[in-house]
């Protein structure tokens, strides 16, 4: 997809009216020429209001039409390129959703998904030493436990210490986890990530109706055996955010796929992201200082000044 666009597009309706003044001395133009055909010249100059000597000063209209062309497309802001900034990183936000209800305490994946979903949290932490993270509880409710910080020593003692124990109620409602994971994010860039042995995709729909954003990039992270979930769950709930889903794995690979659609999201949403590019309007403008230059000299400006 190309990166060209304009961060001003509303400047460019301003074309209308530079080429109804093109139009409008275009017939002025016109006028003199029919009556320099009717009228013999030496009498012609002594009955025209402008001189005929003055009318060959004046640029053509076309001319006139371009310069106001370039100088509507500069100050609409063309752009195609990203601004560099080497702190864009620092920006990337993350929320890590996990699931502490029984089920979890199941021991098809050893020592047991909710334990083996710490350790996993740790390896994805420590290829994301400039991430912010923020640490979600839920089972039955939904619970911040730690705001986005970079602090990922105290989220790893907190993502190991979660157990369906210090939970107030018993269940499985992805539904206020994914809520507040919006909330606490407010940033399209962040991603939501969600590590869980099983999914309801009716209540992660009912999410979008009660205030969560489906433009938040979405990971739904299987930490159970393919055996023992319903991989069609997953991705029926990703598909109706866009999301990603990512299957369990022995070795580190869900771990690099997860980082890989985080680095992903975050590069997405600064593309989309008007205020993150260069105004190549400036380009522009040693063009139209020339133009005009050129055209003063030839007593353009002093000519369409008189016939108006």
């Amino acid at each position: 997809m190309s990166l060209f666009h304009f961060l001003r597009p509303e400047y460019l309706l301003l074309l209308i009216p530079a080429w109804i003044l093109v139009w409008w001395l275009l017939k002025q133009q016109n006028d003199e020429k029919k009556w320099r055909n009717m009228i013999e010249p030496k009498l012609l100059k002594h009955l025209l209001v402008q001189p005929e000597q003055h009318s060959s000063r004046l640029a053509a209209p076309w001319h006139l039409g371009l310069l106001l062309t370039l100088l509507v497309v500069a100050v609409s802001g063309p752009s195609w390129k990203l601004k560099e900034s080497p702190f864009a990183q620092d920006d990337t936000k993350i929320a890590l959703l996990v699931s502490a209800k029984e089920s979890m305490l199941t021991s098809d994946i050893q020592p047991n998904r909710l334990e083996r979903a710490g350790i996993k949290i740790i390896d994805l932490l420590k290829q994301r030493s400039d991430t912010h993270s923020a640490l979600i509880a839920y089972s039955g409710t939904a619970h911040l436990v730690l705001p986005a910080t970079k602090d990922h020593g105290i989220i790893q003692t907190f993502a190991q210490a979660l157990s369906p124990d210090i939970m107030p109620l018993e269940g499985d409602n992805i539904k206020d986890a994914l809520v507040l994971a919006t909330k606490e994010l407010n940033s399209k860039s962040a991603t939501i990530i969600v590590l869980t042995d099983a999914l309801s995709p009716s209540l992660v729909k009912s999410a979008m109706q009660e205030g969560f954003d489906k433009r938040t990039n979405v990971i739904f992270w299987q930490i159970a055996s393919s055996e023992l979930s319903n991989d069609n769950d997953f991705k029926s709930a990703a598909s109706l955010v866009d999301g990603h889903f990512v299957k369990y794995a022995r070795d580190d690979s869900d771990v690099h796929l997860v980082s890989s659609l985080i680095d992903k999201n975050f590069k997405t949403a600064q593309k989309d992201d008007k205020s993150n590019y260069e105004d190549g309007g400036y380009t522009l403008v040693p063009i139209i200082f020339l133009l005009m230059l050129l055209w003063a000299r030839q007593g353009f400006i002093a000519e369409l000044w008189r016939r108006s």
